[in-house]
């Protein structure tokens, strides 16, 4: 007696699925990862609009700038905000981003710092995130006010390659 073998057994059938599953899986996980550090990336963007006026303010005042007047700026920290940021405040030079809004879970409550330090030359460096302190560069001091590192709350494995020891 000769059958003929038409078409998958539900056991292949099954197998098929089960390894699409795992795929979808591995997707929906990398996916996660990019859009929150995309969310970064453009909070690190706003973070400019208020890094220049703090290095233009020391420049003027030889001093870290205590809050977000002192830098030039508009004094609510709310004043700064975007689609994944909910408030950029200045304090004592640093740049304190706040995620909130529609931001990822991941990141929504955290914090994320941009902490000035001056180079020999006078000019500012900004260190993000884990990184390392800039070589031959101390914090941004000045009228007895010395800026302070701050760890960020958001997990290093978001943080772009420059924000990451």
């Amino acid at each position: 007696m000769s059958r003929d073998n038409r078409g998958f057994t539900l056991i292949e059938l099954m197998i098929v699925i089960a390894i699409i599953g795992i795929l979808a899986s591995m997707a929906v996980a990398a996916y996660q990862t990019y859009t929150v550090r995309a969310q970064i990336a453009e909070a690190l963007n706003m973070a400019i609009g208020a890094k220049v006026p703090v290095a233009d303010a020391f420049n003027m005042t030889g001093m870290p700038p205590a809050d977000r007047s002192a830098a030039g700026m508009t004094p609510l920290a709310t004043d700064t905000v975007g689609k994944f940021v909910s408030q950029v405040e200045v304090v004592n030079g640093r740049v304190d981003i706040m995620f909130g809004n529609d931001a990822h879970q991941e990141i929504f409550g955290r914090t994320l710092s941009a902490t000035p330090y001056i180079h020999v030359g006078g000019s500012v460096i900004w260190r993000c995130g884990t990184a390392e302190a800039p070589p031959g560069a101390i914090l941004m001091t000045g009228g007895g006010v010395t800026t302070e590192y701050l760890a960020p709350t958001v997990d290093a494995r978001y943080l772009p390659s420059s924000c990451r020891e």
